[in-house]
């Protein structure tokens, strides 16, 4: 699969997304550039033989804009928005980093959810429970945060 296509596969139309590094592996020569485009909070987690990907996403409004970096190799990932910062598990089928957190919320439907909470890679909060993300759209899911 082709960058394109996995850009396109992990974000959704109507997210822009710039992905700056792909699936780069951290040595003495790419560190600087590596450091350059990630979240100073992220910096201390950056070791060299990992392997990164950092994109920017936008999706619509300044909450919904931020950075995504996702280590390969250790199965992580961190995000950071203008408001919210959460780095945890990085779940590839699901595009969802995944903190050691726990959340309770509700459906719409009255079902009770417990979990850890949850951001998708377009900055989308929310509760990871049973192999699901819950996302906390007020009409799907009400959430404590």
């Amino acid at each position: 699969m082709d960058t394109t296509q996995e850009q396109s596969r992990m974000f959704p139309a109507h997210s822009t997304h710039v992905c700056i590094v792909n699936r780069s592996e951290v040595t003495e020569d790419t560190l600087g550039e590596i450091l350059g485009v990630t979240a100073f909070e992220q910096h201390p987690l950056i070791n060299r033989e990992d392997v990164i990907s950092v994109f920017y996403f936008h999706s619509g409004s300044l909450k919904n804009s931020g950075t995504v970096t996702i280590w390969h190799n250790k199965n992580q990932a961190a995000i950071k928005t203008s408001s919210a910062t959460l780095s945890g598990e990085w779940v590839e089928n699901l595009k969802v980093i995944v903190s050691e957190e726990q959340e309770v919320g509700w459906t719409m439907k009255g079902e009770l959810v417990t979990g850890r909470i949850a951001m998708d890679i377009n900055g989308s909060q929310g509760i990871y429970s049973c192999g699901q993300f819950f996302e906390n759209f007020l009409d799907r899911m009400a959430v404590g945060f």
